[in-house]
């Protein structure tokens, strides 16, 4: 309960920022996910998987060209992947399932960045990401419905890495387009073979982009 109250804070701290000075502007955005995993060793194929993000966005203006955004948002990200078997329990049964695993997280995402505006109505911005994950669950197909693994903990924490942003500005609407290259391992998975015999746990790094709109104030 306490994190999603932290992330409420941050928003209305964001906001309270609008008015100090001329050179703060507020937005607010949301958009999708298209997130998946870049495995330590090519032992599966994760596949990119479709999520969503909510949040704000604070840009203090240095010069006409160049300005310091920060978002703080909510994102859900993930990735799937087709299982040749996997150990699963249902009703207290054991069992071999084959086919598609999605796993998602829900996170806290912190991004600042520094941004050129080659002209007014493009903006190119750069910098790190910092995210602490809120939730976590994995679906078995039609099988096993959403269940949380957050007592597994099948992800990390914390993820780290770096963003590169394109966005348009068309007057108070931003429309932009970002990529996230993750630098740390921040899933953990158990790999079994068709007959359930562990191959050992996978490292992996996370990988998205993220396509949304904003509405400046």
């Amino acid at each position: 309960m306490l994190k999603p109250v932290l992330f409420f804070s941050l928003l209305i701290a964001v906001l309270s920022l609008r008015g100090q000075d001329g050179a703060l502007s507020f937005a607010a955005h949301a958009g999708a996910t298209l997130a998946t995993i870049k495995p330590e060793w090519d032992a599966f194929d994760p596949k990119l998987r479709t999520g969503f993000f909510v949040g704000a966005n604070v840009r203090w203006a240095i010069s006409e060209r160049w300005g310091l955004p920060i978002d703080v948002q909510f994102s859900q990200r993930g990735f799937y992947f087709n299982s040749p078997g996997a150990l699963i329990v249902k009703d207290n049964q054991v069992a071999i399932y084959q086919g598609r695993i999605d796993f998602r997280t829900g996170n806290l995402d912190v991004i600042p960045q520094i941004e050129f505006c080659p002209i007014k109505q493009i903006g190119i911005a750069a910098g790190p990401y910092l995210s602490t994950r809120l939730s976590e669950s994995v679906r078995y197909g039609d099988v096993v419905d959403w269940t949380s693994t957050k007592d597994d903990k099948v992800f990390e924490g914390i993820d780290f890495g770096l963003t590169a942003k394109l966005s348009g500005n068309l007057g108070p609407v931003t429309l932009f387009v970002s990529y996230w290259y993750g630098l740390v391992d921040m899933v953990n998975i158990q790999l079994v073979d068709e007959n359930g015999q562990s191959l050992g746990i996978l490292a992996a790094k996370s990988r998205a982009v993220l396509v949304g709109a904003g509405w400046r104030f």
